[in-house]
């Protein structure tokens, strides 16, 4: 779902549409990881624990994100919370095969998965990646 607007691009990433069958795998392996730390420790706190962890780290490969870009900046909306980034926040991006990274670094750095965002294409590679170069000066 891609919706073009003057200066405006919304989207929606839905990682069960895109890649089923990595994200049921993914599922699968949270889910018999926990199931291994169940039967493992006499202290079922630790599954729970497990639980938490497994699905904490892995929760943005599992549920839908949405995106837009406009004149004043990027929005990320990802489990009913809000994120805004102006424009002039980042000053380079990196174009991957599924998604563009922005980052607030000139130059490549190991500080870049902090300090920036992957967003994944929606069948809409080429307005994202257009968008990205009109408003992000290198």
């Amino acid at each position: 779902m891609t919706a073009v607007t003057d200066d405006a691009l919304r989207w929606r990433y839905s990682p069960w549409s895109k890649r089923p069958l990595k994200t049921w795998a993914l599922l699968f392996v949270n889910l018999a990881v926990s199931a291994v730390v169940y039967f493992t420790f006499p202290e079922k706190g630790f599954t729970g624990l497990a639980i938490l962890l497994m699905f904490g780290m892995t929760i943005s490969m599992l549920v839908p994100i949405r995106y837009e870009f406009n004149g004043k900046g990027v929005t990320v909306y990802f489990l009913g919370t809000r994120s805004f980034r102006r424009w002039a926040h980042y000053r380079n991006f990196y174009v991957h095969k599924d998604g563009v990274f922005l980052t607030s670094m000139k130059k490549p750095s190991s500080l870049d998965p902090f300090r920036g965002h992957f967003l994944y294409y929606g069948g809409n590679r080429d307005e994202v990646v257009n968008h990205a170069r009109r408003h992000i000066k290198r």
